[in-house]
């Protein structure tokens, strides 16, 4: 059987499909930096980075209570109702097949059919073999 994806996983980079759904979640609610590694099975640099650049943007904020790291989503932030409904139509919407999805990639030809450079180049004179002979001098040491 082949790959399903959701839209979420299509239109974003696998990291950030799976952290915008664990964020913008039904509720939305903070997590903490941790927590989003162990729900997403990404590893903690991965998703520190990735939190690095959603907070970057202003997507997310974040806090810490001197042991723990949390983040959530900012509310305020124009793209949070787009990107909650997004999420949550993902959700409802039909899996994609995977196959359509990825680059096609050329198949390798069959040993006998491999492309050739060209016809071999036949020569109009028979080749010399005397290149380096000294035929012809007759000056002799």
């Amino acid at each position: 059987m082949k790959a399903e994806r959701t839209i979420l996983d299509v239109l974003f980079p696998k990291v950030r499909a799976q952290l915008l759904r664990l964020l913008l979640g039904t509720p939305p609610k903070q997590r903490y930096v941790r927590e989003l590694m162990r729900m997403s099975g990404l590893a903690l640099s991965t998703v520190q980075d990735e939190l690095g650049k959603l907070r970057e943007v202003g997507l997310v904020s974040s806090w810490s209570n001197r042991y723990q790291r949390f983040f959530l989503v900012n509310r305020d932030h124009p793209l949070f109702p787009d990107l909650l409904h997004m999420v949550q139509a993902s959700e409802r919407l039909p899996l994609s097949k995977r196959a359509p999805l990825r680059r096609q990639r050329r198949r390798p030809l069959h040993k006998d059919r491999r492309r050739r450079k060209g016809p071999t180049p036949r020569h109009a004179h028979p080749m010399s073999w005397h290149l380096f002979s000294h035929e012809g001098k007759t000056s002799r040491r």
